[in-house]
C-alpha cells in the first residue's frame, strides 16, 4: 500500500508541470484587416454599376483558416434570411489573402455583405453594404 501510494505522489509530482501549466493562452483571434472590390466605396456602402453580373471580393484576414461571404437583405432582424453565396479556405500558413466571385443573380441590388473570419474555435465579424445604381 505504501508503495502504490509512492508512485502515486511520484507521478502526479512529475505531471505537475503539466497541469499547472497557464491554460489562459489561447491562439490569437481572427482578425479582417480589409475588404475591397474593384468598385468605389462610399463610407461602408460600395455602389455597382447597373448590369453588372460578376464581383470579387478580396478579404486580408490575419489567424483565419476560412473566410464566409453571407448575402443579407437590408433591414432589421433579417440574419435568418442570409444566404451562403461563397468561402474560401486558407491555403497556406503565410496566405492572408481570401476571395469570392459571385455570379450576381439578381437584378438589383441592396444587400449587407456578412464576412466571417474563422481560426481555431473563434470568428471575427464585419459588414459592407451593396447597391447596384
Amino acid at each position: 500500500m505504501l508503495l502504490k501510494l509512492f508512485l502515486a505522489l511520484n507521478i502526479l509530482t512529475a505531471f505537475q508541470s503539466l497541469i499547472s501549466e497557464d491554460t489562459t493562452s489561447q491562439p490569437p483571434r481572427p482578425e479582417i484587416k480589409s475588404i475591397n472590390t474593384v468598385y468605389a466605396k462610399e463610407g461602408n456602402w460600395v455602389s455597382i454599376p447597373n448590369g453588372t453580373k460578376k464581383i470579387t471580393f478580396h478579404v486580408e484576414a490575419e489567424n483565419t483558416e476560412t473566410v464566409l461571404f453571407w448575402l443579407i437583405p437590408t433591414g432589421t432582424q433579417t440574419w435568418t434570411e442570409r444566404k451562403l453565396i461563397g468561402y474560401d479556405i486558407q491555403e497556406n500558413q503565410n496566405d492572408n489573402n481570401f476571395s469570392l466571385t459571385w455570379n450576381i443573380d439578381k437584378p438589383y441590388l441592396h444587400e449587407h455583405l456578412h464576412i466571417q473570419a474563422i481560426g481555431e474555435g473563434m470568428v471575427a465579424n464585419d459588414l459592407i453594404n451593396l447597391s447596384m445604381d
